[in-house]
């Protein structure tokens, strides 16, 4: 959630204090520019209010706007839901199983199932940004090679007798600190093994 999106629990649950206003909101995120049948395309449907799910008036598909979501074919209210949801992510610390119950009123095994899924949902999730190459928040993860982009400190690389070249290892941070370090005992370890060269270029 955005900063500027950001509101106080008590708000959040007035605007989402309904099983329709919930199902509205899923609605709008599955079908931002209206209902489209996944199947043959179709735009016209209807609600079929005793499954909570959207027929399309062609082919007869039945589409339930909680499908490929955590809250699909649970017992509990996508009100109760939202607000864990809510909860969940907006604590810094990490809610635990105990404090749902409180804030939300549940049972201790409601709250923990709650906490699961909706933790499983977001470490998959995380794990996507990752893989995609960007952070929820759109901001694109370090990329390193040989060194650190940011300060331009390369990690000395050793070459033995015409070998492929391995990069020693080291963080971003001490990269620059420990090169000399490196120099050296590959220096000393020269003797041992002749024909040991150390180079600095990252290409090699």
């Amino acid at each position: 959630m955005a900063k500027t999106d950001q509101i106080t629990f008590e708000t959040f649950r007035m605007r989402f204090a309904t099983e329709e206003s919930c199902r509205s909101f899923l609605f709008s995120q599955r079908f931002p520019d209206g209902f489209v049948c996944p199947k043959c395309g179709c735009r016209a449907y209807y609600v079929l209010k005793t499954r909570q799910t959207c027929q399309c008036k062609q082919c007869r598909r039945q589409t339930s706007v909680t499908a490929g979501t955590v809250m699909h074919r649970t017992h509990l209210p996508l009100t109760v839901w939202f607000w864990a949801i809510y909860l969940c992510a907006t604590d810094k610390r990490g809610i635990s199983a105990k404090a749902l119950t409180r804030q939300l009123g549940l049972s201790y095994e409601s709250a923990w199932y709650l906490l699961t899924r909706i933790r499983s949902a977001m470490r998959e999730r995380d794990q996507r940004y990752l893989l995609e190459g960007e952070y929820s928040d759109g901001r694109k993860p370090p990329f390193r090679e040989s060194g650190n982009r940011e300060t331009g400190a390369q990690e000395p690389r050793v070459r033995r007798n015409g070998n492929q070249s391995f990069r020693q290892k080291g963080t971003a941070s001490s990269a620059a600190a420990s090169a000399e370090r490196k120099r050296s005992t590959c220096a000393e370890g020269a003797e041992a093994a002749p024909g040991c060269r150390v180079f600095n270029n990252p290409a090699l």
